[in-house]
């Protein structure tokens, strides 16, 4: 077995932010299906860009959910906000992941548009 923690130049996540912010990367960048064996995992968050019927509240409860299930907090609280932005061919979705402790608090924005997740 390879001890990644001690190989040169390696990056070893010590601090809870740093793995809850991965996780939720994943979680955000990974489209269903993908993980073999799982699913279940992931999110398909280009879905809602051709949904005229879905506004901020239906997303932000999703993603609430997607989040509590799938991504470790350490005892660190989330909230989610979502914004509808016009683009020129077709809308854009900000969303913004809010993680936060009673000392600390960080604020990571994913972008949705045609065909991308961005963040």
């Amino acid at each position: 077995m390879v001890d990644y923690s001690s190989m040169e130049g390696a990056v070893v996540l010590t601090e809870d932010i740093d793995i809850i912010l991965q996780q939720v990367d994943i979680l955000l960048d990974t489209r269903r299906g993908e993980i073999l064996g799982d699913y279940e995992h992931g999110t398909e968050l280009s879905k809602y860009l051709f949904d005229p019927n879905i506004g901020p509240a239906a997303i932000e409860d999703e993603l609430r959910s997607y989040i509590s299930d799938n991504v470790e907090m350490f005892g660190w609280s989330f909230d989610v906000k979502v914004e509808f932005l016009m683009g020129t061919l077709n809308d854009i979705i900000l969303l913004n992941i809010i993680i936060y402790n009673d000392k600390e608090s960080y604020t990571k924005t994913y972008k949705v548009s045609e065909g991308s997740s961005e963040y």
